[in-house]
């Protein structure tokens, strides 16, 4: 009997709130789930989802961030509003053949271009620009001497959606694709949420397309490619982040140049740099003038504002690396998780407790809510985005409180209206 009431004594406070309480917390919680999923996909919340990953990530070893595999040539001011680009559109092709030759002859094994190649008449790819046809040649020659190397040569490619799924738009190289059998072709288009590696396209015509950087780490690492390339779930897997300091110089190795030090460099010494090294070529200019303007290409990430071929390096250090790619974690568990979690504070919130330990508790499933997320990524590679069981909790908490006064505040007003109904009732006696 002892036992029994003892039992009655802990489910009281769950059955005394009456179904009432509980069906506008099933509301609660449907509604709160779906804002968070409608917020993930909004731009405007990007920001912050993107500074939540990137403290996340900080929790890991950052000691030995830096670029073990890839290297950048960023043209920048001096390279495009200068002598040699003459902030010209579409970029000089004979300039960037120089580019080449120069990392060709440094011993770089493989290239990848992260420049707008697209043909001018998308519906007549053997169509260019008679000024441009010379320059052209001289780009494909450069390619065709890394070809002969045996080198590789990864180019941009830009798709687009048509009415029967994703296309390849023609290219200044697709007629000569044939005379280089070193060229992969990777498409340049980043994804919505930066925070996930871009991976393998099917293409309408049947044939799959890879991202620039997953084509770059084909090339490199073949297993490294079909395990990044895997979708676990609904999604590619996430990516670690290196920031633009960690490109910065180290112990005298150099990971930036610009397209003038490339030029200038001698080649014994570039290739102490380089030879080991996948090299992107990209862009870093203001877009109106020198030094005046947004810079181009630049997009707000979880390591920060990074120029987009740094990304891509970015991309490829985290398939190269084991620890540097992380699953994220299934829908549905997901979903479990952040149930799980409102059920407590759920049955937290009915208990006889001071308002401040209810409080606390939000704090506390918050802070539960970080601590598994790094569990979760540090001991089995899995990424939980706590963003959405942080909102759910956030939106339960305000919306009980708000209940609560409004319930004090309907009984303090029932209590007004019948205490005129009293003092007339004690006259009359």
């Amino acid at each position: 009997m002892s036992k029994l009431a003892g039992l009655l004594k802990i489910i009281r406070p769950f059955t005394s709130k009456g179904w009432g309480h509980w069906v506008r917390f099933a509301f609660l919680l449907a509604a709160a789930g779906y804002a968070g999923h409608l917020l993930g996909t909004s731009t405007w919340l990007t920001t912050f989802r993107y500074s939540i990953y990137h403290r996340q990530l900080l929790m890991r070893d950052r000691t030995q961030m830096y670029p073990k595999r890839t290297a950048l040539v960023l043209l920048n001011d001096d390279d495009y509003w200068g002598d040699n680009y003459q902030s010209r559109t579409p970029l000089k092709r004979g300039k960037l053949a120089e580019v080449m030759d120069k990392l060709n002859a440094a011993g770089v094994n493989t290239v990848a271009l992260d420049v707008d190649l697209r043909s001018p008449h998308p519906t007549d790819p053997g169509f260019e620009f008679h000024d441009y046809q010379d320059e052209d040649k001289l780009l494909f020659q450069s390619i065709k001497s890394m070809c002969a190397a045996d080198r590789h040569v990864v180019l941009a490619s830009s798709v687009h959606y048509g009415d029967d799924g994703y296309e390849q738009m023609p290219s200044i190289y697709t007629n000569d694709l044939k005379e280089m059998p070193c060229v992969t072709r990777g498409y340049i288009q980043m994804p919505f949420d930066l925070r996930q590696i871009p991976g393998t396209l099917e293409m309408a015509v049947g044939s799959t397309l890879d991202s620039m950087s997953l084509a770059v780490t084909g090339i490199a690492d073949p297993t490294a490619h079909d395990q990044a390339a895997a979708k676990t779930g609904e999604s590619f897997r996430f990516s670690d982040y290196l920031t633009p300091d960690d490109f910065s110089t180290r112990n005298g190795r150099q990971f930036v140049f610009s397209g003038q030090q490339l030029k200038a460099m001698d080649v014994a010494a570039l290739r102490s740099q380089l030879a080991d090294k996948l090299v992107f070529v990209g862009a870093n200019w203001h877009s109106n003038a020198y030094g005046a303007g947004p810079y181009v290409d630049l997009h707000n990430s979880p390591g920060g504002m990074e120029p987009g071929v740094m990304l891509h390096a970015n991309y490829v250090e985290a398939m190269l690396d084991r620890t540097g790619t992380f699953a994220p974690i299934s829908n549905t568990t997901a979903e479990l998780i952040e149930i799980a979690l409102a059920l407590v504070l759920a049955m937290i919130g009915v208990l006889e407790i001071h308002t401040a330990w209810k409080w606390a508790a939000l704090a506390i499933g918050v802070v539960f809510s970080i601590l598994f997320t790094y569990m979760l990524l540090q001991n089995l590679g899995l990424f939980l985005d706590f963003l959405f069981p942080m909102l759910m909790i956030v939106v339960h908490s305000i919306a009980e409180e708000v209940l609560k006064v409004w319930h004090e505040f309907r009984h303090l007003k029932r209590d007004a209206n019948h205490k005129p109904e009293l003092e007339v009732a004690g006259g009359q006696g």
